[in-house]
């Protein structure tokens, strides 16, 4: 007998499942192997907490998801089925913002092409790529119930997660442990040695004017400034400030907006020497504090000025005090006073701003953008300026003397030359914050797009900006100014450091593997880049020295750890392909990488006093020099006692460090007795120098510098005695006794969160004195 199964349809096969019975549900798994085996919580990071805390990081590895056949549903089943919603990006679990590796190579997907969420939905067919890189992590979430912080891949402590030594130190390992108590006192001595008193004898418009300094000094320093800092941020017009500045000595020009200006032009020119750098710090405070407590209601383009000279004050100070994210509610002030005179939209919408305003409007916003995209680089978070939303056009190289209806016609063709250079410059710098920006958006968006696509978009943007490029600003040209030169880099290296952060996005937290090899080694290319290009700007005039110390320090410390990572990979690499000798590449790449690393441990060994920043970025560049002079003493030698060994030998050379950076500060301050920074009474100038000044009610002694003993830590140079510089003797409290408590992140576990308490100011102490008179009350310069 045949059996022909002529009275079974498709219907009586899934009869149960209309009676009410249920498919069984497939679940993923979504913990490593090991957790699963041990039934332990897995924190779904690759390496998980656990497998770190077992010593067995090398063993976490997460399960491919299978490929499953798609049941066949029957026509009446799918219509009767209801779509599932689609999850939302905001309520995504933290895990979502990290897939392990294997996943990645196996499902890669851009932001347009989301995987079917709906058990009915049939999985598109996506074509296999070949060789292509796992998709960029997005920025991390976590944090306890009243503190959360998030930190992406731009932060240059990034890379320090995959370096086993600094992140033992990091972490707070046993081995650290003396050092992390002598650290905490040296971070109390330096806050203290560069606190700014928070007194002030008010902040109405009589009280600024009263920070004046003499006309003498004043005339000396604000060629420096529009010769430095001024150069780089066209945010002042120099003949119209020339006007007001004389028209404020001479008693006609009595405005807090106009008296600020002039302070923090002061205050940012001051900058350019350790000596002056807190008295103008001092003057920048004072101008905060008019601001935070004054009642304008109406801004107009001087306000605008004023708190983007603030920006560039703070910035320029983040670079060795631990006063990053004090920055923010300046930010938040200046976001909202922008929008409220739209400096965003078009000029030509506003029927009363004039040709003269409107390319004002035009500078400032490109100068806002271009701080606002530095800070969110630097600190590792979101930036949230919308540039499609805005339709304010580029800034021009047309001067702004010609459309000055006040200039007296008068032509110097020096300084129309040099002013003409510095607006190209300007618009370079406006042109490549509009192909950083967006892609800065992209990378801490929820669902972060390819590797392959980032890096695409920027090497496309970067071709058109180079072809656009003044002849002076040219890769291969040599500039003879000191300031070309600057600006130069300040153009290549932003290139060279978001090309390198885009490729750390697809190699940290993935196992080595052999087809890593060209991504590692463009990272090389692009760190070692600006490590070159910054010290060739260190080798100029001590005035370009210091700005580039200020504004690349961050780009050259994720150059140096990049590159120690990348050494480090090379050589698991090559100890994967059980070679008898280290690769040749290996090899070389070390002997560049220490002397490198020796130059910045050398420079930074005269800067540690400056801040807390500074010596902790002094501490990490030692111990890294450390670490890379032993990589390859080891052989291909790779075992618990080698990575024990150097851990153990760079810990000693911490403590050694820390020891000498406090000695070194307090020899400093035995030969300083701090007067107040800025006197009651007027300066009187006896030299030429704006350096050189004494005040009546007391003078500025020069304290000297002990630097570090490079027999102690290996680094060659560095010895001997520094020039020093005057510091307040005022104090403050400690945030916290945690080790390395600064501004920046310090549990740098990518792509896992910052776990250690940390604290910082939303600002300084302000005083609370008589507020001004509103702004719109006053006679001051017209709103458009």
């Amino acid at each position: 007998m045949t059996l022909t199964f002529s009275n079974l349809s498709a219907d009586s096969f899934e009869a149960h499942l209309k009676a009410g019975r249920k498919r069984p549900r497939v679940r993923e798994a979504v913990s490593c192997y090991q957790c699963r085996t041990r039934k332990t919580r897995c924190d779904r990071e690759l390496p998980c907490g656990q497998c770190r805390h077992r010593g067995v990081p090398g063993d976490c590895v997460y399960s491919t998801p299978k490929d499953r056949p798609v049941v066949a549903r029957s026509r009446s089943r799918v219509k009767k089925a209801s779509p599932a919603p689609s999850p939302r990006p905001a309520t995504s679990p933290p895990t979502q913002t990290h897939t392990p590796p294997d996943s990645c190579s196996s499902r890669e997907y851009t932001p347009d092409e989301i995987p079917p969420t709906s058990p009915t939905s049939q999985p598109q067919q996506q074509p296999e790529k070949r060789h292509a890189l796992p998709p960029l992590r997005a920025m991390v979430f976590e944090g306890s119930a009243r503190k959360t912080r998030m930190v992406g891949l731009s932060h240059w402590l990034a890379p320090c997660n995959e370096m086993i030594v600094l992140k033992a130190m990091l972490d707070h390992s046993s081995e650290f442990h003396p050092s992390r108590k002598a650290f905490a006192e040296l971070k109390a001595q330096l806050r203290a040695s560069n606190a700014l008193p928070s007194a002030l004898a008010g902040t109405d418009s009589s009280s600024l004017r009263l920070l004046l300094p003499d006309r003498q000094e004043c005339d000396e320093w604000m060629p420096r400034f529009f010769a430095t800092y001024g150069r780089i941020y066209g945010i002042l017009d120099q003949p119209a400030f020339a006007r007001d500045i004389d028209s404020i000595y001479s008693g006609t020009l009595t405005h807090p907006v106009h008296v600020s200006k002039v302070l923090l032009a002061l205050s940012i020119a001051m900058q350019t020497t350790q000596s002056d750098r807190l008295r103008g710090r001092r003057l920048a405070q004072a101008v905060e504090s008019c601001v935070h407590t004054s009642l304008f209601q109406k801004p107009c383009i001087g306000v605008v000025q004023v708190l983007l000279l603030l920006m560039v004050i703070k910035t320029i100070s983040a670079s060795d005090t631990d006063k990053m994210y004090d920055i923010m509610s300046l930010m938040g002030l200046t976001s909202q006073v922008m929008s409220n005179m739209g400096l965003h939209r078009d000029p030509t919408l506003f029927a009363e701003v004039t040709p003269y305003y409107a390319e004002v409007r035009k500078r400032l916003w490109a100068c806002y953008v271009r701080l606002n995209l530095e800070y969110c680089i630097r600190s590792g978070t979101q930036f949230n300026i919308r540039l499609d939303e805005s339709d304010c056009p580029l800034p021009t190289a047309t001067s702004l003397r010609a459309l000055d209806p006040n200039s007296d016609g008068i032509l110097d063709e020096a300084i129309e030359e040099q002013a003409e250079k510095d607006n190209g410059f300007a618009i370079a710098a406006a042109k490549l914050a509009k192909i950083l920006g967006p892609l800065q958006q992209a990378l801490y968006s929820p669902i972060p797009p390819a590797t392959d696509d980032v890096q695409t978009r920027l090497r496309t943007g970067f071709e058109s900006l180079l072809d656009e490029l003044p002849t002076n600003l040219r890769p291969g040209s040599s500039p003879s100014d000191p300031i070309e030169i600057l600006q130069q880099s300040l153009i290549s290296v932003s290139m060279n450091s978001f090309l390198s952060i885009a490729s750390l996005g697809a190699t940290l937290g993935t196992t080595p593997n052999a087809a890593q090899r060209s991504q590692l080694m463009e990272l090389w290319d692009n760190g070692t880049s600006v490590l070159h290009q910054f010290e060739k700007l260190c080798e100029l005039a001590p005035q370009v020295k210091e700005m580039a110390c200020q504004f690349l320090w961050t780009d050259a410390a994720r150059s140096a750890m990049s590159s120690c990572w990348i050494l480090g990979r090379l050589r698991q690499l090559d100890n994967s392909r059980i070679l008898s000798h280290p690769q040749q590449t290996g090899c070389i790449f070390k002997a560049f990488l220490i002397k490198s690393l020796g130059f910045l441990s050398d420079l930074w060994q005269t800067r540690y006093h400056l801040g807390v920043v500074a010596a902790k970025l002094n501490l990490l560049l030692a111990v890294s020099y450390n670490v890379t002079s032993n990589l390859y003493t080891g052989g291909v030698d790779d075992s618990a006692t080698f990575r024990q060994r150097l851990i153990g030998d760079a810990a000693a050379a911490a403590e050694r460090l820390i020891a000498d950076m406090k000695y070194g500060l307090q020899q400093g301050q035995q030969s300083f007795s701090a007067p107040p920074l800025i006197p009651t009474t007027l300066v009187t100038m006896h030299t030429d120098s704006p350096r050189s000044m004494t005040l009546e009610s007391g003078s500025y002694p020069t304290a000297t510098w002990a630097a570090p003993s490079p027999s102690l830590l290996g680094v060659p140079g560095g010895g001997g005695v520094h020039g020093g510089e005057p510091i307040s003797g005022a104090s403050t409290p400690l945030l916290g006794h945690d080790f390395l408590a600064l501004d920046f992140p310090t549990d740098v576990a990518f792509p896992s969160m910052f776990s250690n308490d940390f604290g910082f100011s939303m600002g300084d102490v302000m005083y609370q004195g008589p507020a001004l008179s509103p702004f719109a009350d006053q006679s001051m310069v017209s709103m458009w």
